[in-house]
């Protein structure tokens, strides 16, 4: 080889070194790079590498939904307000020149996921130094809060820098109520889904504690087991110590203490009764806060040791579609549509004050005119007394004597509405028919005797002489005995002392009973009903305390 020849290969060999040398420079100076990090007060940020690279694509998706970007100073923030807690994939992708792309590639790319911040106000009360000025923490630095004291419009405070405490603009005359708080970690974040709401105080360095209490005090709409709920300005154990407060009339339960600050006394059972006043009792003196109040002023709050709050009176329109579901009246009730019947206990005690939707209808076609104008839905009436005095006897629970002058209202006692609960809710019909008594005093006199929708005893009766008339009207039979003497004076003045059977009383001393007679269906009696011995007792097997008796002239 000539001396010419070698000298060009060298020279080309020392190119081809020279050349390695560049490629790696370049390789190492122009790859495009990309670094993605989450950012302070940004969704994210982010940098590109490499000599003439440029971004070229970066997304960001939540939940399989894309979300848009706007570039914020050194990153990027969502265009529309996210929720908080989302998680949140992004990605960037970064690329060459096109006259580098040959030797370093076409770009690179880095996938990261972040999670926009979470803030909601830590705990559930809030106090104040001085009237006016309520600051409230949060679990996290916020930088948007929105907030309603009470039934008020909801406001917005934007902070100037994010902070865990916010500054809330009380009203200044107020001492205490309630404050619901929405707040965004970042300005481009949604508030909490679910607002809190804190009770607040304006603590005061003497005086009595302060309590914002539900029922609030003077209430009367109370459920008959609405728990009672106690929230003080300072630890229970600090207010109260180891006691709790007491209830007059006692009432079975327990105390619990969901927080620190709280007491909770959940009754048991039927709780209070409806229509029942309770006095709640702390022991020390405790200025007590309606928690349906907005806020108290200084003039509202008044130190007292108890504070008394009255249950709603029970709907008489339930009662009577308890006694039509378990058949002691003629009619049946039908729930509206996607009405339910309770299924529990503390159903069935919300529904004494809350009556269900629906209807009623009588049970039988052939239920008689002159029982049917005795109904009228929502007003206490002779048939819904005598259906309360049956529903007693059933139970064991009854006094003729007494419930004979007993109103509606004064026969549904607490006792009687808490066994009529249970009744409705184990289903417990009435044992017996529904039998019904119709006595006309037009000749001949006769008396007739509806059963379950049907006539089972027709039969010639006396009413009272003239002067000894038998009570007109319609009554429920209060006391029965199969027999028993009955004392009296004739029309002749000469007395009586008789032995009688099967005897129904419905209206003072007037009674359907047999008696022996020469005839029936004209007036005889001294105003009693007087029917053939046999026939009083097919009358009496068929007739219970409460069934009603019409007498017309």
């Amino acid at each position: 080889m000539s001396k010419t020849v070698k000298r060009v290969l060298i020279s080309l060999g020392g190119l081809a070194v020279v050349g390695g040398v560049g490629v790696g420079v370049a390789l190492s100076v122009g790859q495009p790079k990309v670094s993605v990090a989450a950012g302070r007060n940004h969704l994210f940020t982010l940098k590109v590498g490499g000599a003439g690279a440029t971004l070229s694509s970066v997304t960001a998706s939540a939940a399989g939904h894309s979300i848009s970007l706007v570039r914020s100073g050194s990153g990027y923030i969502p265009a529309s307000a996210v929720p908080q807690g989302e998680t949140v994939t992004v990605t960037a992708t970064a690329s060459a020149p096109s006259w580098l792309g040959w030797l370093v590639g076409s770009g690179a790319s880095q996938t990261i996921t972040v999670r926009t911040p979470v803030a909601s106000p830590s705990g559930s009360l809030a106090l104040a130094p001085q009237p006016g000025h309520l600051p409230v923490n949060f679990s996290a630095p916020v930088s948007v809060v929105n907030y309603s004291f009470g039934s008020g419009p909801m406001k917005t405070l934007r902070l100037a820098a994010p902070s865990t405490q916010a500054d809330l603009p009380s009203p200044g005359t107020m001492l205490a109520g309630k404050v619901t708080v929405s707040a965004s970690p970042l300005p481009w974040e949604q508030p909490q889904s679910q607002p809190s709401t804190l009770t607040w105080f304006v603590q005061s360095p003497t005086g009595p504690p302060m309590a914002i209490v539900n029922p609030s005090p003077g209430s009367s709409t109370a459920t008959s087991d609405a728990p009672i709920s106690v929230t003080f300005d300072q630890p229970v154990s600090k207010v109260l110590g180891s006691s709790r407060p007491t209830l007059s009339p006692s009432v079975a339960g327990s105390w619990s203490e969901p927080g620190p600050d709280q007491l909770v006394f959940t009754p048991s059972g039927f709780g209070y009764g409806a229509g029942s006043t309770e006095t709640v009792s702390f022991g020390r003196s405790v200025n007590s806060i309606g928690s349906s109040s907005a806020s108290v002023s200084t003039a509202a709050a008044v130190a007292s040791e108890s504070f008394k709050f009255q249950t709603a009176p029970a709907s008489l329109l339930r009662l009577e579609q308890i006694l039509a579901q378990l058949h002691y009246i003629p009619l049946k009730f039908t729930p509206a549509s996607g009405v339910s019947l309770p299924t529990t206990m503390a159903g069935e005690v919300a529904s004494m004050s809350q009556p269900l939707a629906g209807s009623f209808s009588w049970r039988w076609a052939t239920t008689p005119a002159s029982l049917q104008s005795q109904w009228t839905v929502g007003a206490a009436n002779q048939m819904v007394k005598g259906a309360l005095m049956n529903f007693n006897a059933v139970r064991n629970a009854y006094d003729g004597y007494n419930e004979e002058f007993a109103s509606v209202a004064q026969l549904a006692t607490p006792s009687l509405w808490q066994a009529l609960l249970q009744a409705s809710l184990s289903k417990q019909m009435d044992p017996n028919p529904y039998s019904y008594v119709y006595v006309t005093e037009q000749l001949p006199e006769t008396l007739t005797l509806w059963e379950n929708g049907s006539v089972v005893l027709t039969a010639a009766a006396n009413t009272g002489l003239p002067g000894y008339a038998t009570q007109l009207g319609t009554y429920p039979i209060y006391i029965r005995f199969t027999q028993n003497w009955m004392n009296g004076t004739n029309p002749n003045g000469t007395t009586y002392h008789d032995m009688v059977y099967w005897i129904n009383y419905f209206y003072g001393g007037d009674a359907v009973h047999a008696f022996p007679r020469a005839t029936y269906g004209s007036p005889q009696s001294l105003g009693c009903v007087e029917l053939p011995k046999a026939t009083a007792q097919v009358a009496f097997n068929d007739l219970a305390i409460g069934d009603l008796v019409t007498v017309v002239s």
